[in-house]
This record gives C-alpha cells, sequence and structure tokens, in this order.
C-alpha cells in the first residue's frame, strides 16, 4: 500500500514539474526584446490562431499553410539622444513558423515590388519604408525603421537568433533562369493556398503537397510573352511520373508542337477547348510547368533555361589512381631490389647454418642420404658408379 502511494506521489510531482513545461512548448509566442540599441518595445501584443486571420487579410491561409504557429507585435520607440534630434518609433511584428522552410515561404509572399535585397540576414529584404528580415524559423517585419541604423538592426537580429536554433532556408530557387526574372516574383509554394494565387489552373491540392512536393514558382517576361514558370521536385522519379500523369487527366493534355529533347517528356496541360497556353516537361524528380507561352517553341526554349540535371551519384569512398614523378619510381625501385637482395643473402645464410647444424647432429638422417641420390650412368667403365661414392668422405692414401 505505501508503495502504491509512493508511485502516485510520484507520477503527480513530475506532472506538477512539467506543467509549465508543456505549456510555454504549446503557446510558442515569440519574444521580441524588450530594449536594444536604445530602442524600447512600448504597447507588446501577441496573437494566435484565428485573431491573426483579421490582421494578415487574403496573406491568413497561405501563411497557415506555410506553418504559422503566433505572432507578436508593438512598437519601438527611442528617444531623443546625440544621434537622433528627436524621439523616433517603428512598428514590428514577429511570426513563428514550425521550421526555416515555413518562415521563408512567407518571406517570399510577404515581399512586394520594389524590395531589394539586403545583407541584414542571409534572406532579408528592404523597401522604402519596410524591411522583411528571416531568423530561423522566425519573420520579422518593421514598418518605418527609417531611424534605426544599420548596426542597431543588426542587434535586434542577433538577439532574436538566440530564441530560434541556426537552420538551412529552401534552395528551389537556385534552378530558375535569370533570364526575364521579374524581380520579387519568386514564391516558394507550401500548399494549395499559395499555389492558386500563383499558380491557378485548377483548385485543390492538384500539385502533390500532401506527397511532399517541393514547389517554387517566379514570373517572367521574355519578348511578347508574360510567362509565370512553377518547378515541382518530387521524393521519387515514380511520384513524378505518376503526377505528371494525373495532371494530363485533370487537367487536359493537347500535344506539343515542337520536338522536345531526348529523355525528356513535354507536353501542353490547358483546359479542353481552348488555346494551348500551359505547358509541363519531367526531367526526373522535377516537373516543370510554364503558363503564357505564346507557342512550343518559346516554352521548349524556357524549359532548355532551367538549370536542373539529374545525375547520378556513388556514396561509396574511392580513391584516384596518381602516378608518382619518373625519379621517385627510379628510386623506389632501386630500394626494393636492394630489400630483395638482402632478403636472399639472409635466407640463405640461415638456410646453410641450419644445414650444417643437422648434417653435425644427424648425418646422413635428413640431408646427404644416399638413397635419395639418382645418378644417371653411361655404363663406359666395369665397375657401377654409386651415391655414396661422391657423398661419402675420401680415405686417406
Amino acid at each position: 500500500m505505501f508503495v502504491r502511494q509512493l508511485k502516485a506521489l510520484s507520477l503527480l510531482l513530475v506532472v506538477i514539474l512539467l506543467a509549465p513545461v508543456c505549456a510555454h512548448g504549446a503557446d510558442q509566442v515569440p519574444v521580441l526584446p524588450k530594449t536594444f540599441g536604445g530602442w524600447v518595445l512600448e504597447n507588446p501584443h501577441d496573437a494566435q490562431g484565428a485573431a491573426l486571420s483579421g490582421e494578415l487579410g487574403e496573406n491568413f491561409a497561405i501563411l497557415v499553410e506555410a506553418g504559422l504557429i503566433s505572432s507578436q507585435s508593438g512598437t519601438y520607440s527611442h528617444p531623443p539622444s546625440d544621434g537622433k534630434a528627436s524621439a523616433a518609433a517603428m512598428s514590428v511584428r514577429l511570426y513563428r513558423f514550425r521550421d526555416s522552410s515555413g518562415a521563408y515561404s512567407a518571406y517570399t509572399f510577404l515581399r512586394v515590388p520594389g524590395m531589394s535585397s539586403s545583407d541584414l540576414t542571409e534572406k532579408s529584404a528592404i523597401g522604402h519604408d519596410r524591411i522583411l528580415a528571416v531568423v530561423g524559423s522566425l519573420l520579422l517585419e518593421l514598418s518605418s525603421p527609417g531611424a534605426a541604423s544599420l548596426s542597431e538592426l543588426k542587434t535586434l537580429v542577433t538577439l532574436l537568433g538566440q530564441e530560434t536554433p541556426p537552420a538551412s532556408y529552401p534552395t528551389l530557387w537556385r534552378y530558375l533562369p535569370g533570364e526575364g526574372l521579374e524581380r520579387t516574383s519568386d514564391h516558394y509554394l507550401m500548399g494549395p493556398a499559395g499555389l492558386a494565387k500563383m499558380f491557378p489552373p485548377a483548385e485543390g491540392d492538384w500539385l502533390g503537397f500532401a506527397q511532399g512536393v517541393e514547389a517554387e514558382s517566379a514570373r517572367y517576361h521574355l519578348g511578347p510573352d508574360s510567362m509565370t514558370l512553377l518547378l515541382a521536385v518530387y521524393p521519387t522519379p515514380q511520384l513524378a511520373r505518376l503526377k505528371l500523369k494525373e495532371m494530363t487527366q485533370q487537367l487536359g493534355v493537347k500535344s506539343a508542337d515542337a520536338e522536345p529533347a531526348s529523355g525528356t517528356t513535354m507536353i501542353d496541360l490547358s483546359p479542353a477547348g481552348s488555346a494551348p497556353s500551359i505547358y509541363a516537361e519531367r526531367r526526373g524528380l522535377m516537373i516543370t510547368l510554364l503558363a503564357g507561352a505564346h507557342d512550343a517553341r518559346a516554352a521548349r526554349a524556357m524549359f532548355d533555361r532551367v538549370q536542373y540535371e539529374t545525375a547520378v551519384t556513388w556514396s561509396e569512398p574511392s580513391w584516384e589512381a596518381k602516378e608518382p614523378p619518373f625519379l621517385v619510381m627510379i628510386v623506389n625501385i632501386l630500394i626494393a631490389t636492394c630489400l630483395l637482395l638482402l632478403y636472399a643473402f639472409i635466407a640463405g645464410l640461415l638456410f646453410a647454418v641450419v644445414r650444417l647444424i643437422v648434417k653435425r647432429l644427424a648425418p646422413g638422417k635428413f640431408f646427404d642420404r644416399d638413397k635419395d641420390v639418382e645418378l644417371i650412368q653411361l655404363g663406359l667403365g666395369s665397375k657401377p658408379i654409386e651415391a655414396k661414392d661422391f657423398l661419402s668422405p675420401r680415405p686417406h692414401d
């Protein structure tokens, strides 16, 4: 009875100790630094779930499918000082996502034309009156930051970096062609809501986000065409082939006018009865979709610019044969020859010593036995020749 009560008491104590930790992990509210570089946070406001819908508007669904957990907003104010003649203020909002991929996806959607890349963080953009910066799984948005210096902003980013572990970001954008790319038009897609906004030939998850697809879209201006390019990378080539087949059945397929390159599949994806405007190509794991090309040849030229190549890799360790210089080879040969001669001399000397010792201790037992010696005789003499005549010691005269 006492043992049961002790176990129950121990379990209750563990639950009490872990409750604050679990509550903290469930909330996942990002924490903005109260002060940095003379700036002071005022009126912080936390928001989660449906409370964010009214604040984010049409981007709410996109950020939710990117893994948005919560956000915190407020105002940073700076009193007058030597560097600032009057008081300054800037609005701030910090988003927390499940991982760095979600933060990067939200960053690509919250950018607006006119913003340019910044060195504030690896993924950051700055506009006339707005700054976006990805810090691990956090996304920082600043409005009216003109009064803040670059060093002050980097201090803020450093403090936020302590709230999230270092992370890597998606690299699918590297396959996008550079020619004709519209600035800030590349978007990392993580669900049907973002897909419907950037590439809407059909509703729902027709691209396969539930199967683990990774997608990136971008807009291009080349000649008379204004095109939208969509890159989708699947976990396996078999899944990519299956999804392409599903797209042909769902979106309607017409033959492309241009001859596809060897080893690739290029088809025209467009609703039945409409003019050909959407094309698709599969290369291994990747399906490339293009909307807005005036014909298949323009689509073929765009597909050729996609910087994606399949390759077979070998994970086993390998070695590379390297031929040494000629002089080194000669020296090695001489050394090996000398070692071989030394070995032959030592082996012969040891054999001679062993033979002499055995002959003295056991004469005629192992070496120089008569029955083991055979002689070829011509028979020219009357006396036959025997082996002992050669092996036996000669008598003294």
